[in-house]
């Protein structure tokens, strides 16, 4: 009788180690991957014709359209489309002659990494591949607008437009990113396709291949100190000018070689008269920062 209820007991204890099992794990919640769902447009079927096809998973305005490559003349061809892994359709301006802008969005809830955005940990990188028809001059970029829970704007990062000088002139697709940090507050994306058009026919703006995904924004670099070197008459006047953060202890100041003066108190400044000194001069401060030293640099002709 002892014996079974030290067996219940353990049984119990084993039960409650798997129900906790997974409360203990900790993911990181910064989701994985592209968020963007039909990122090619390859959910819907492309238009063989000059017709709108609304891709899906997109809210769209004007002629934006899902189209097949290859199936015209004005489209990149086939082996375009599988040298970028585009599949078998891209986004479009689609035809000419309908009222309004072609545009489409996309908004992606990120409220689920909250914790992390609100700790200014999160970056995003917008990709895709925009271009358009030979000369056409119709244009399309790509936003990633960050929007807080009210949906106010925060802040954004952009990509494109890719002009007809920029495809020399070409009928192609031209890959093209940019990344932003997150701004704290952020619980939406919207991604948001915009096409500008030329009024000259079909609106000849392309994208494929769109992309958003988070990850940890990197640690802000530190800024770097600055020397200027300026005549004023026939004084030279030499100023350094810390990095933001940066504790200088001390600036020593050389001409050519030769120490010429030093400032332990900010501003760093050296006035050196020039007389008799070579037509060419190099002026070095020597900074004295948190133990360590660097040495910037300028040249500079006699005053």
């Amino acid at each position: 009788m002892t014996r079974l209820r030290w067996l219940g007991s353990a049984g119990a204890l084993a039960a409650a180690v798997l129900l906790a099992a997974p409360l203990a794990a900790s993911p990181d919640a910064i989701p994985d991957g592209n968020l963007v769902r039909n990122p090619g447009a390859e959910e819907s079927p492309g238009a063989l014709f000059d017709t709108v096809v609304a891709p899906a998973g997109w809210t769209t305005t004007g002629s934006l359209s899902a189209w097949s490559y290859g199936a015209l003349g004005d489209r990149p061809d086939k082996a375009f489309a599988r040298s970028i892994g585009g599949g078998e359709t891209f986004f479009s301006g689609g035809p000419g002659g309908i009222a309004g802008q072609p545009t489409a969005t996309q908004s992606i809830d990120v409220s689920g990494a909250a914790i992390e955005i609100d700790a200014g940990g999160v970056a995003a990188r917008l990709k895709a591949h925009i271009g358009g028809y030979t000369v056409s001059e119709d244009l399309l970029r790509i936003d990633a607008v960050f929007l807080d829970r009210s949906g106010t704007r925060l802040g954004g990062v952009r990509i494109g437009p890719v002009n007809r000088e920029d495809r020399k002139r070409q009928t192609t697709l031209l890959e093209r990113s940019a990344t932003a940090n997150v701004p704290k507050g952020t619980r939406r994306i919207d991604v948001v396709i915009s096409v500008t058009v030329d009024n000259n026919g079909k609106n000849h703006a392309y994208a494929d291949n769109i992309s958003l995904t988070l990850g940890k924004a990197s640690p802000p670099t530190a800024g770097k100190s600055t020397l200027t070197a300026a005549c004023v008459g026939k004084t030279l006047v030499a100023t350094v000018r810390p990095a933001k953060g940066a504790a200088v202890s001390s600036v020593t100041f050389l001409v050519n070689g030769t120490p010429v003066a030093i400032d332990r108190k900010a501003p760093f400044v050296a006035r050196i008269a020039t007389a008799g000194l070579a037509a060419q001069l190099k002026v070095t401060a020597r900074v004295q920062a948190g133990g360590k030293s660097s040495a910037l640099t300028k040249s500079i002709r006699r005053c």
